[in-house]
């Protein structure tokens, strides 16, 4: 009967994600907002939402740390985890993300400080959501100039302030450029085994990490990014909730 019980609760998280997710729009749509009112409605439903869904799965994570084994938590966290990000939020931030292209509107002083507070809100949810201790997650801002670059723009989580600048015309930063370009991800499983083109090793606490472009369709923002100390502390199943709330980013700066 618990099994069963769990299997409901399981289930029904992503519908009651996806409802809540699908009302803040639905609202904004019905209020006829426009512009930057129409964005931050749109982000703050989805950034509460991803919330609503991290903080609940963090809880339950520690409880079940407490009653059984690590393997087994570790098993039934990363799939409630990705059970809610495939089947109600990704899909969302996508969805808001399109609709936020074509009402793009000029903004005000007031609009760029609650996109400055959203975008501390979901480097703040990367760097607590995914259940590793002392994680930290970085914002790399695009600089559209030349040379283009990706300068570090805000982080969260542990105290280690970035303080890589990728740019073009280095490997490195061609690389990085390219991966935004493409909206491609990555997940690096252990930096001194396998790294990025151009990696300079050293000078680097952390040995794992993700990286996730922060973009819509039309519009690139930068690189959202989350590393850890130790080989294992993040894995692929992790990826999926980067990229997740990098869209929800790139919403809140989508104006």
């Amino acid at each position: 009967m618990g099994g069963t019980r769990e299997l409901v609760r399981a289930a029904a998280r992503p519908v009651a994600v996806t409802a809540a997710t699908a009302a803040w729009v639905l609202g904004a749509v019905a209020s006829d907002l426009s512009g930057w009112s129409f964005t931050i409605t749109a982000v703050a439903g989805a950034v509460l939402t991803a919330l609503a869904v991290g903080i609940p799965l963090r809880a339950e994570h520690e409880a079940r740390v407490r009653a059984g084994t690590a393997e087994q938590i570790a098993e039934e966290s990363a799939a409630r985890i990705q059970l809610v990000l495939n089947d109600a939020l990704e899909p969302l931030a996508y969805l808001i993300g399109r609709i936020t292209d074509r009402r793009r509107r000029l903004m005000g002083r007031e609009a760029v400080e609650l996109q400055g507070q959203a975008k501390a809100v979901v480097l703040a949810a990367s760097a607590e959501v995914l259940g590793a201790d002392r994680l930290r997650a970085c914002f790399f801002e695009y600089v559209d100039e030349r040379p283009a670059r990706l300068v570090p723009s805000g982080f969260q989580g542990r105290a280690e302030q970035p303080r890589t600048t990728f740019v073009e015309g280095t490997e490195l930063g061609d690389f990085a450029l390219d991966m935004l370009a493409r909206r491609a991800d990555l997940f690096c499983a252990d930096i001194r085994a396998a790294s990025p083109p151009g990696w300079e090793p050293g000078g680097h606490a952390y040995r794992t990490f993700i990286a996730v472009p922060v973009a819509t369709e039309a519009r690139q923002f930068g690189i959202l990014t989350v590393d850890g100390l130790g080989v294992g502390d993040l894995t692929e199943d992790d990826v999926a909730a980067v990229r997740v709330l990098a869209r929800l980013l790139a919403v809140a700066l989508g104006s």
